[in-house]
């Protein structure tokens, strides 16, 4: 998980710290031959905490991993067949997509045929079509043909659709995009305005916008690179968050990697070509859920993820208040 801090005072005079992370989940949690119904109870379940905070996830595989870039969910995993990090992708992005997008963007599909047993997340990007005094917005292109002079056509939730002020941007169908209004008070056929980020809405207004899903084919693929000030790898014989010490003047990037249900250090031992063997030496620090005796000989990553958010947050907000 990545924690950065923004500028900005609290009601004390304490400069307060937001975090947003970037966690990384071994797509292993997903039993093999598993219901589709088990598999988004479970990642859904995951994605609670996180929401409101995390830049992106990271979602990684330490066996068997393939992409034949056609992938579409037609197969289970199974023994033969595991696409549980793909799977678990799927339903992250799913859930992260305001729900207006979603029949344009998420084709029929396996992994989401159960996905009305999802919690929606309601997060802060997910406008309802009444919130009308926001001028960002998400969308997607549609397959209109505009104009000459003017750029794509895009459904933006409302109700009118929303027209990008400038031809010289080429976007086909069914392409996402975040969106700035400039006439959204005004009385017009079309609404008007141009391509933003998420970076600048959240620079801008201090307002959540989302996360981002990425693939890695191995846990030495999240590691490589040093991105992270602090990597820190969840284990039984880790330490408690409480006892983390944290920098957090210097704007700390912390990664939090969980395993699956054998935990980091099968995760760790699966990589051969890394350089290190153990949690120890492929982590900055170990951190566990509780001081309490695990009583499951399995990790159990779902209740992990709430566990260590929360005692991650309330340590970061224990400093900022030294």
């Amino acid at each position: 998980m990545i924690y950065d801090r923004v500028q900005s005072e609290n009601n004390n005079g304490h400069e307060t710290i937001t975090p947003c992370y970037c966690t990384s989940v071994n797509a292993t949690v997903l039993p093999r031959g598993a219901h589709s119904s088990f598999h988004n109870r479970f990642s859904g379940n995951s994605r609670q905490a996180p929401c409101g905070v995390e830049e992106s996830a990271l979602v990684y595989q330490s066996v068997n991993a393939y992409y034949n870039g056609t992938w579409e969910g037609s197969l289970l995993p199974a023994e033969s067949n595991y696409e549980g990090c793909f799977y678990l992708a799927k339903i992250l992005e799913y859930l992260e997509c305001p729900q207006y997008l979603r029949r344009d963007l998420f084709p029929i599909q396996k992994p989401l045929k159960y996905a009305g047993l999802l919690n929606p997340l309601d997060a802060q990007h997910h406008l309802k079509s009444d919130e009308k005094t926001f001028k960002f917005r998400e969308g997607v292109v549609l397959k209109k043909r505009s104009k000459e002079g003017r750029g794509p056509i895009c459904n933006i939730g409302l109700d009118k659709e929303f027209e990008i002020d400038t031809d010289t941007i080429t976007l086909p169908p069914y392409t996402r995009v975040t969106v700035e209004i400039k006439n959204l008070n005004e009385q017009c056929k079309l609404y008007r305005g141009s391509i933003t980020s998420g970076t600048k809405v959240t620079r801008e207004t201090g307002q959540y916008w989302g996360y981002s899903v990425r693939l890695m084919t191995g846990l030495q693929k999240v590691l490589e690179g040093k991105k992270f000030d602090i990597v820190a790898g969840v284990s039984p014989r880790g330490k408690l968050a409480s006892q983390v010490d944290v920098c957090i003047l210097n704007k700390p990037k912390i990664l939090l990697v969980f395993g699956g249900v054998s935990g980091v250090d099968a995760a760790v031992e699966s990589e051969e070509l890394a350089e290190w063997r153990r949690a120890e030496d492929a982590f900055d620090v170990l951190i566990r859920t509780t001081s309490l005796p695990n009583g499951s000989r399995s990790e159990r990553v779902e209740e992990n993820v709430l566990s260590v958010l929360a005692q991650m947050q309330c340590r970061l907000e224990t400093l900022n208040q030294l």
